[in-house]
């Protein structure tokens, strides 16, 4: 596979993770760019996103839990 104007350092990590999947670089880049096309583009996803219902919020605020949080790992 061949990828014109890749600049070198992009190259070099590329290879580096496909060793370590211990994968060739082709199978490698044919793999990350089978997972990315899988994925929905961010506009899909933002449509879904702002589509789907308001979660309850009929629990502790964040600030809240952020203190408990804090006053926990003081005890210990």
């Amino acid at each position: 596979m061949h990828i014109r104007d890749l600049d070198e350092p992009t190259h070099e990590e590329l290879v580096r993770r496909a060793e370590a999947a211990g994968m060739s670089l082709r199978s490698y880049v044919i793999d990350v760019l089978r997972r990315h096309a899988s994925l929905p583009s961010l506009d899909t996803w933002l449509d879904e996103v702002c589509a789907a219902p308001p979660l309850p919020s009929d629990g502790l605020d964040s600030v809240t839990l952020v203190a408990q949080g804090r006053r926990d790992s003081d005890v210990a």
